[in-house]
């Protein structure tokens, strides 16, 4: 079976996990994340959608500037079994953005407080979007729908220990389920550059 981003990143964990994975400025300095706590973060949320009803399939999408949340969501919404629909901060609201989300089907979307403003002026007209989670402490929850991600990783991590072992088969038997129809879930790695830059990372040494 062709390798998806969640193999490749469980692959990464096990050889490198108490190595730097990601750095994010929060205050004067850089802090790092290492492997290991980024998996467990992304297991957390992964979880806590799972716990929240988000069935493995549905669409996602996350509008948020780059950051460390930004890459733990994606990987969580994927160990969860859900599609990750890609946009991008540059769309405005009242066209691109509303109808990327409605056309797409968007039923949860992960954003940051500065993109905030963006959903709530159009959730109205997608009553599909169910879910809002917001990226740290700036923003609070204040519509229907809408929760942190500090909250979403808290029900992941109280609902994980008893069913980590049933959680962790959703994206294999999905990607299994894929590959024999055809039909793509994740990002299958089989294009040449990507297979190259993968050559290459291997034969880093961390």
């Amino acid at each position: 079976m062709k390798k998806t981003l969640i193999d490749l990143f469980e692959e990464s964990v096990a050889k490198y996990g108490d190595n730097t994975f990601l750095l994010e400025k929060k205050t004067t300095q850089f802090e790092p994340t290492t492997y290991k706590e980024a998996h467990e973060q992304a297991l957390a949320i992964g979880a806590g959608l799972a716990v929240m009803g988000i069935e493995p399939k549905e669409r996602i999408s996350i509008l948020a500037e780059g950051c460390n949340d930004w890459i733990v969501s994606e990987l969580g919404l994927l160990y969860a079994g859900c599609i990750s629909v890609p946009l991008s901060i540059k769309l405005e609201e009242a066209n691109d953005l509303y109808f990327r989300l409605w056309h797409a089907e968007v039923s949860t979307i992960f954003v940051s407080p500065t993109q905030i403003h963006k959903i709530r002026s159009i959730r109205e007209r997608l009553p599909q979007l169910k879910t809002v989670i917001i990226y740290g402490d700036k923003v609070k929850p204040e519509q229907e729908g809408e929760i942190s991600l500090a909250e979403v990783m808290e029900k992941g991590r109280a609902w994980l220990p008893e069913h980590k072992e049933e959680f962790l088969k959703i994206s294999e038997m999905l990607a299994e389920k894929c590959e024999k129809s055809g039909v793509p879930y994740q990002i299958g790695v089989s294009h040449p550059c990507a297979q190259e830059s993968l050559k290459r990372l291997e034969s880093i040494k961390h």
